[in-house]
């Protein structure tokens, strides 16, 4: 019987509804006075409650996948999951550092300031309330700084722009993943050039599942807020470099839908993006649908069309899991006709599911391919 399968569910309410009639049958002998009996009522109503609970968690599981099977969940107590490295296209180094002529995809209009403003305090970690220009939208943005970091120096820094999953708050990759720190850490290392970190907001409204997209009409212009006005701000207000071989996304679930649409989209802005456990095509909820998949504005959003017809000098480090019936169909797809010049390193999971400690144990070693495949974020020497 599989830990996500229907019949696990079914058997725990089954269980849970016996009990809780041998409770009532037997309550009338459990209600006289006396240790025994005590402890009787006490451990009956200890049961029920948490086969209600044991329930709940099972349904929430198969809603959600959080652990994908038995194995997974033994996993999640010290062990490792099954893993295959793959990689797909062309190479990855050069995919990142390639200079593109004609500008396509390049979404940075503006020319860094000669003078940058004044940080609005002490600290590493600021909060912004951003009104970007092209798109209209006004939201949030979070940036987490590099230490050391002197607005007032020559020194200028890459830039990695997260996107977080749905649904989810803009802090999500430096409070519940402690990016941060994991950047520190690979920095100390030798591993990678600390970045800045932006967090922008991807639900416009917030609540709204909006994948990241232009959804045309009267519906908000998110990609173009993440992927024009939020970089052009950054240059702006950050002692930060320009070349698209200094900017790289990274995205979890539905944010790593966006991590990879940014950066197949956007390649001169972006040459890297670290994926995971996302998916290739827009995936909207039951209450905002801006278009169909097979309207021109659909089409426009098919990363899988995109990566076998017109792939982008991108690289990706890519995370998917057999048992991830959210990433798996389109990350194996995406992975079967992607082609060069798009550079694809994967890790596939065996038995992983749909949950943070997955991503927290793999952070590190995506943060390494990042400092030792793009440019912009090699350590020098």
């Amino acid at each position: 019987m599989g830990l996500i399968s229907w019949e696990f569910p079914v058997l725990v309410g089954v269980v849970a509804l016996l009990v809780l009639a041998g409770l009532v049958v037997l309550w009338p002998r459990l209600s006289r006075t006396g240790v025994l009996t005590v402890l009787g009522r006490t451990g009956g109503i200890l049961l029920v409650n948490v086969l209600v609970v044991l329930l709940a968690g099972v349904l929430l599981n198969r809603q959600f996948l959080f652990y994908a099977s038995w194995t997974d969940l033994a996993n999640s107590f010290g062990g490792a999951p099954k893993a295959a490295s793959i990689t797909k296209g062309g190479d990855a180094g050069g995919a990142a550092a390639a200079r593109l002529t004609d500008r396509a995809g390049r979404s940075i209009t503006v020319a860094p300031p000669r003078k940058l403003p004044a940080l609005p305090g002490s600290g590493s970690r600021f909060t912004y309330t951003v009104k970007g220009r092209a798109s209209g939208i006004t939201s949030t943005v979070v940036v987490r700084l590099p230490p050391g970091y002197d607005p007032a120096s020559a020194r200028r820094y890459p830039v990695l722009e997260t996107f977080q999953g749905y649904p989810g708050q803009p802090t999500q990759w430096l409070d519940v993943l402690h990016l941060g720190q994991a950047v520190d850490q690979a920095s100390a290392a030798g591993k990678l050039v600390a970045p800045i970190i932006v967090s922008p907001q991807t639900e416009v409204p917030v609540g709204v599942d909006s994948e990241c997209v232009d959804g045309g009409g009267n519906n908000p212009k998110v990609e173009t807020w993440l992927t024009t006005d939020v970089p052009n701000w950054v240059v702006d207000h950050f002692a930060v470099r320009t070349d698209r071989q200094s900017w790289a996304t990274i995205g979890l679930s539905a944010g790593g839908w966006c991590a990879a649409m940014a950066a197949m989209r956007h390649p001169g802005t972006y040459s890297a993006a670290v994926v995971m456990a996302g998916y290739f095509t827009p995936w909207f909820g039951p209450y905002y649908r801006p278009f169909e998949p097979r309207t021109p504005l659909g089409r426009a959003y098919d990363l899988l069309t995109l990566a076998h017809r017109n792939p982008p000098p991108i690289a990706m480090w890519l995370e998917t899991s057999h048992a991830d019936r959210d990433s798996y169909p389109t990350s194996a797809r995406f992975l079967r006709d992607v082609r060069r010049p798009t550079a694809v390193n994967a890790t596939v999971l065996q038995d992983a599911g749909h949950r943070m400690s997955v991503w927290v144990q793999l952070l590190p070693g995506a943060l390494t391919w990042l400092g030792t495949t793009v440019p912009g974020f090699q350590p020098a020497g």
